[in-house]
């Protein structure tokens, strides 16, 4: 339709008449500010000129010209049910809108490739103007500055057509389960889908299918873990949640003032955690105390050095990953045991036996924060530290078939799940 044009001073109404329009602010539906003022500030003849003009365009009138709101008060904040505000979005308020868009209130809706839809707000990148489109995809309704509100072609206005942006009232979201455990599966919606859309996922979820509105995902690795919904490669829903049980957390309460004293320690883990489900483990461990596990463990240190303070609690998904405290404390240092009683015999030429000190493996599974069984880690070497047997085991005798092992020079390795050095030996192995 072709365009009507008058040279009426004024008649855009664009912008408030004063320095700045900052009188207050109002939200976007997300709850972010946005810079508003009460009024236009023009006269009441300008008003009615421009109430005068913007009929010129119109297909029906909505509401007289008033300074009381403009184009963008009433498409991005009265129109969704908000007061009458003037809001600028140029001079010092430039830039003003994008925060509709940019805290996820609304996303860009590619116009070209979706179906068209009624309440999307129109931004002229040409020009200092926001419309809204109707079920008819030729009509907008535009507040036109302080003129008028109407219904026109899209074509007939007082601004300078194309360069649109369209956008969409963001209500989006996903729903589905907050946890899903290592090696298991959950499944989540998306709510208000647009219609198209793709998803996206943390890098620890492996997805395993689509139908409809939801998708399956696969938890591998523990950790945080979010899924989301993707328009034109923009994000406009995410959900977060947890793969695995969580790591816990450990903070010292006390500070640390030499060997012999005790310190007090705290966990951070769920609060659906028993405290019995709470496993603690100091490194090295021979000859500390404790007043106290739990969630609260005090620990005496038997002698400086450096230490290792680990735990790890149980939850609905099994064990969490340790989590780990490095402790200096002043004094002596203590060291680890020797695991080992003896290796034989060695030479070898078919089975190594290897026996443990029962002493100091009762020591450790018996005392202070260690009481479970302890796992021992045997491992033989070549001379250029290549790796040839290993085994794990809790017994405190084991045996290594060495049968098919050539002739020469190997290492020993043995250590524990509580100790930090393992015993190293040297094996010959001869026939």
């Amino acid at each position: 339709m072709k365009k009507i044009f008058a040279i009426i001073p004024l008649i855009y109404c664009s912008i408030q008449l004063h320095a700045q329009c900052y009188g207050f602010y109002v939200q976007t539906p997300n709850n972010s500010n946005v810079k508003a003022c009460s009024s236009g500030g023009y006269s009441a003849s300008q008003v009615q000129q421009a109430d005068t003009y913007s009929r010129a365009f119109a297909i029906q009138v909505f509401d007289s010209g008033t300074n009381s709101y403009n184009c963008h008060g009433y498409a991005w904040h009265k129109k969704e049910g908000g007061s009458s505000v003037w809001i600028n979005n140029v001079g010092n308020e430039l830039n003003n809108l994008n925060v509709y868009w940019n805290d996820n209130s609304y996303y860009a809706y590619n116009y070209s490739s979706q179906t068209h839809a009624d309440n999307l707000k129109v931004f002229y990148g040409n020009d200092d103007h926001t419309a809204i489109t109707t079920s008819d995809p030729d009509v907008f309704i535009s507040k036109m500055g302080c003129g008028c509100l109407v219904s026109h072609y899209k074509d007939n206005s007082p601004y300078t057509e194309g360069n649109f942006t369209y956008y969409k009232r963001n209500d989006v979201s996903i729903t589905g389960p907050t946890k899903v455990c290592i090696g298991s599966s959950g499944t989540y919606t998306v709510n208000s889908a647009p219609v198209s859309y793709t998803w996206d996922k943390s890098t620890n979820l492996t997805l395993v299918s689509t139908s409809g509105n939801t998708a399956t995902f696969t938890a591998k690795v523990i950790g945080p873990a979010w899924v989301r919904i993707l328009v034109d490669g923009i994000e406009v829903a995410k959900y977060d949640f947890t793969a695995g049980t969580p790591f816990g957390i450990i903070s010292r309460q006390s500070a640390i003032t030499g060997a012999g004293n005790y310190q007090f320690y705290a966990s951070s883990v769920p609060s659906s955690v028993s405290s019995n489900d709470i496993e603690w483990i100091l490194l090295p461990p021979i000859g500390y105390s404790t007043l106290y596990l739990g969630r609260t463990p005090i620990i005496g240190f038997p002698g400086g050095g450096q230490y290792t303070l680990k735990m790890r609690y149980y939850g609905t998904c099994g064990y969490s990953p340790y989590a780990s405290q490095q402790i200096s404390v002043p004094g002596a240092p203590v060291t680890d045991p020797q695991l080992m009683s003896r290796a034989y015999p060695n030479p070898v030429s078919d089975l190594l036996n290897i026996e443990l000190d029962e002493n100091v493996i009762g020591k450790l599974t018996e005392s202070g924060l260690a009481k479970r069984e302890i796992d021992i880690d045997v491992r033989l070497y070549t001379h250029s530290g290549v790796l040839v047997r290993s085994l794990i085991s809790a017994n405190k005798k084991m045996q290594l078939d060495v049968s098919t092992l050539p002739n020469g020079v190997y290492f020993l390795h043995v250590s524990s799940s509580l100790t930090q050095n393992p015993d190293v030996i040297t094996v010959i192995v001869r026939r």
